[in-house]
């Protein structure tokens, strides 16, 4: 049976497609995160480009300077941050299940000249092991030792060697099981999908690597009722979402104990309050802002969310170069 041009096209373009995708796959960010990761972020630093409202930040980034050797590193390796890469992820796993330490991976899509990233780490002493180079020092034992890995010229890997290693291994294999895994690959489906940056954070597990440390909630007394009542949340998450015309913030705490839940509530509300009647004197126009702000809750979750006009964060950035 004859088939048409079209036909043949579409099967062709299937064809490569069916090919193609396992290896764009494997260039997914966050398809490397370790499944028992107790706190994961990431920033589309492309989007962020994109934006009129997140130039601004931009800007002054630009201005800042580094200090010699990195620019010089930066300069060696034909690598400009800002411009070259478009998602930063950045996964903290414990090493193991009930212990106190952990290993740190980040992970960056983007433009890579790896040919030129690879001579420059090795002019500064780093090692070539197998995949991946080694970046050691005197001071660390062999868990900290720091590894950067380039699998392909879209795709950059750096961290503890323990996690590099594993992230090339899941790589190899497909990925990992993060976004499939009980723990904070299904939670991440309450965070808005078009969010610019987003943290997430397994509070349990993320204080044991912490030595009992917290989530830093702010000095006075409504920061540290809300410090004693995130103990008994079990996940927390900020996110924040660039329109160009303004930006949008929101963060949610989730708890089987509805107690924790209404005092979170109440904290917050409690802490609102408080800002608008800060900022009225010298803020004026920011007490509008903040009612924009509106707080919820559920039975398993208390949510936070709001936005910031471009006009106003326009305005505080004037304000606070003009007060330097």
């Amino acid at each position: 049976m004859n088939r048409s041009p079209l036909f043949r096209t579409a099967v062709v373009l299937t064809a490569i497609l069916a090919i193609a995708l396992p290896v764009f796959a494997k260039d997914d960010a966050l398809s490397l995160v370790p499944a028992n990761a107790v706190t994961v972020g990431m920033v589309k630093l492309r989007e962020m480009r994109t934006s009129p409202l997140s130039s601004m930040l931009f800007e002054q980034t630009d201005k800042m300077s580094a200090d010699g050797e990195a620019e010089k590193f930066l300069s060696d390796a034909g690598l400009a941050p800002v411009k070259d890469v478009d998602v930063l992820v950045v996964a903290t796993s414990p090493r193991t299940n009930l212990g106190s330490e952990a290993d740190v991976l980040v992970i960056a899509e983007g433009r890579f000249n790896v040919e030129r990233l690879s001579s420059a780490l090795a002019a500064r002493g780093a090692v070539k092991k197998g995949a991946y180079y080694v970046i050691a020092d005197k001071n660390d034992d062999d868990h900290d030792t720091g590894a950067v890995a380039f699998p392909s010229a879209s795709l950059a890997i750096a961290g503890t060697e323990r996690a590099v290693v594993a992230a090339l291994e899941a790589r190899a294999n497909g990925g990992t099981t993060f976004r499939a895994a009980n723990g904070l690959g299904i939670d991440l489906a309450r965070v808005d999908r078009d969010a610019t940056a987003w943290a997430l954070v397994d509070v349990t597990r993320a204080a044991r690597l912490t030595k009992g440390g917290s989530i830093h909630t702010g000095k006075g007394q409504s920061g540290e009722a809300l410090a004693a009542a995130l103990k008994s949340v079990s996940t927390f998450a900020v996110w924040a979402k660039d329109t160009g015309s303004a930006l949008e913030l929101g963060a949610f705490g989730l708890s089987t104990d509805a107690e924790t839940l209404e005092l979170i509530e109440d904290t917050v509300r409690g802490a609102l309050s408080a800002m608008r009647l800060a900022v009225k004197d010298k803020s004026p126009e920011m007490v509008s802002v903040l009612r924009r702000f509106e707080v919820s809750r559920k039975n398993d979750s208390i949510t936070i969310e709001g936005s910031i006009p471009a006009s106003s964060l326009r305005e505080m950035m004037a304000k606070k170069r003009a007060s330097k």
